[in-house]
């Protein structure tokens, strides 16, 4: 078991599981889509954790020349941005300055427009995105693992109003209603803990509004329809953890802690779980943790869409 939980641990250890699971189709779509573009690309990521997705794009090549603003409610994750891009410009030969509110990195022999400028914004959101002077700043929007907490209906039209006339989308990650343990331990009490965890999902409020939705992707995709937005490229992005040889790769033990933290601490109490049958289910899983044994799948959904003009 798992005495202190690391939320920064786990974004780090859910790191080499999310680049495994991005859907290659649509991740290469949104290469082609930045590489296409002309002139600087102002990009706005929301929910944008300890910097993971720059650093992806930068890999990628992607991030050349952009300005990029990183918004999420979690300043921890954000404060941590600038060390880990310092550290990556570092091991790849760029250079780099801190700024206000922010971090510029260069590459090597970089032209007069080169360049990446990252800002980081302690915000909701929604929020951020309703601010009159944000409105259709951004070429291009990224959420990653992230839409499936908030009330899709109402949280949508608001964050496309970012975006500029024929500006992208890329949503990645989003929950589509499948969490699944395996080997089974007891199916219908599997089948119980996975049907009320989903429902918490649904049910969960942040500050008295709805925020969850256990089926995002495919509401997700329906939805961007109405919105007048153009789904270029869609596909799925499981996670499935599991073991090689009785041993997890990198961190992705701690990984699957984490995950049971969070049905653990959704589910802790519920009125229509066994309390005795659910800690005696926990145990169990940790168990088989330990063994190397635990299987793990949760089915989601990338997509990039594009702002009809």
């Amino acid at each position: 078991m798992v005495e202190e939980l690391s939320f920064l641990r786990y974004l780090a250890a859910k790191q080499a599981v999310d680049d495994r699971s991005l859907n290659a189709y649509v991740w290469d779509a949104l290469g082609r889509t930045m590489a296409d573009h002309s002139g600087r690309l102002k990009i706005l990521e929301i929910g944008a954790g300890s910097g993971a997705m720059i650093e992806r794009l930068l890999k990628r090549g992607h991030l050349r020349r952009a300005d990029y603003t990183a918004v999420d409610v979690w300043g921890e994750g954000l404060n941590a941005i600038p060390d880990r891009l310092k550290q990556w410009a570092e091991d790849h030969g760029w250079s780099w300055r801190q700024v206000h509110k922010g971090i510029e990195l260069l590459p090597p022999d970089a032209a007069p427009d080169e360049g990446l400028a990252v800002t980081m914004v302690v915000a909701n959101a929604l929020d951020y995105a309703r601010h009159p002077l944000i409105r259709g700043r951004y070429d291009l929007l990224i959420a990653h693992a992230v839409l499936d907490l908030l009330d899709l209906p109402t949280a949508l039209p608001i964050l496309l109003r970012v975006l500029k006339p024929g500006g992208f989308c890329y949503f990645s990650l989003n929950f589509d209603g499948v969490t699944s343990f395996l080997p089974i331990l007891d199916r219908s009490l599997d089948d119980l803990i996975e049907h009320l965890y989903h429902r918490t999902m649904d049910e969960r409020l942040i500050d008295g509004k709805p925020s969850g939705d256990h089926r995002a992707g495919r509401h997700l995709l329906a939805l961007l329809r109405t919105l007048r937005v153009d789904l270029l490229a869609v596909g799925g992005s499981d996670w499935i953890v599991h073991a090689v040889d009785g041993r997890y790769r990198g961190d992705e033990a701690y990984f699957l802690r984490h995950i049971l933290h969070f049905v653990e601490s959704s589910l802790r109490d519920h009125s229509d779980l066994p309390p005795d049958e659910f800690a005696n289910w926990l145990r169990h899983r940790h168990d088989q943790i330990d063994r190397g044994e635990l299987i793990y799948i949760a089915h989601q959904v990338d997509l990039l869409g594009k702002i009809c003009e």
